[in-house]
């Protein structure tokens, strides 16, 4: 996404600018796979904002773990958060959806949390809605960040993750939205899945193909946190 475009982005019917983050391993075709299985409006402009792959795995990984630990503004943000923010300095108040998928919610959290560190405010309200897919962030800490971008006004975000995710449940530290899984399944072999099978608890979220629904069924992003009226999981 170069430069001149972010600034003429085309909004949906819904009048927002949608645009996604992708997660780790994920080459540009994967993410924009993953751009419209995770939008609720297939019609709508998509658009997806690509983190590079490293040059190896070790690289690959040792780039999440500067995210989840050292990204701020001391160290330093990377240039997919740094588009983040210009994203929503600029489509903040007017209209802005933003999707993640697992690493790519660290690229929006750690977005929020630089707002924050600048005490910068007031650049986001209820035109402004962000999605969570199998976070590798938590999802209740990017609630409250979101909420001081909007000047402490309620909020929320939605959330889709599966109980044995281990991504969205260990490293994000988050709970789940629901745990359908293959009969005879657990969270070791699904987490064995993650790794060798493209269809598994961390993939088949959002909008699926057949085999993903059959396997773990439809959507189920919920907004987060639950209303009071609802059991927590």
């Amino acid at each position: 996404m170069l430069e001149e475009e972010k600034q003429h982005l085309q909004e949906g019917a819904d009048g927002k600018v949608h645009v996604s983050f992708n997660g780790i391993f994920t080459p540009p075709e994967e993410a924009a796979v993953y751009a419209e299985q995770h939008a609720e409006d297939k019609n709508n402009p998509l658009y997806f904002v690509v983190f590079p792959e490293a040059d190896s795995a070790i690289s690959e990984l040792l780039v999440a773990g500067y995210q989840k630990f050292l990204e701020n503004n001391f160290w330093g943000l990377t240039n997919s958060t740094q588009t983040a923010k210009a994203l929503m300095y600029g489509y903040g108040l007017t209209g802005l959806e933003l999707y993640g998928h697992s690493r790519g919610t660290m690229t929006l959290g750690n977005m929020l949390n630089s707002f924050k560190q600048e005490g910068v405010h007031g650049i986001a309200n209820e035109n402004t809605d962000i999605n969570f897919y199998g976070p590798a962030f938590n999802v209740l800490s990017a609630v409250d960040l979101l909420r001081y971008l909007r000047d402490g006004k309620q909020t929320t975000i939605g959330f889709d993750g599966h109980k044995y995710d281990f991504v969205s449940r260990m490293i994000g530290g988050n709970g789940y939205t629901y745990e359908t899984a293959p009969a005879g399944s657990n969270a070791w072999k699904e987490a064995w899945k993650m790794f060798t099978d493209p269809r598994n608890v961390h993939t088949c979220l959002g909008s699926v193909d057949d085999m993903c629904h059959k396997l773990y069924g439809t959507s189920h992003r919920e907004q987060r946190p639950l209303s009071k009226s609802r059991s927590k999981k």
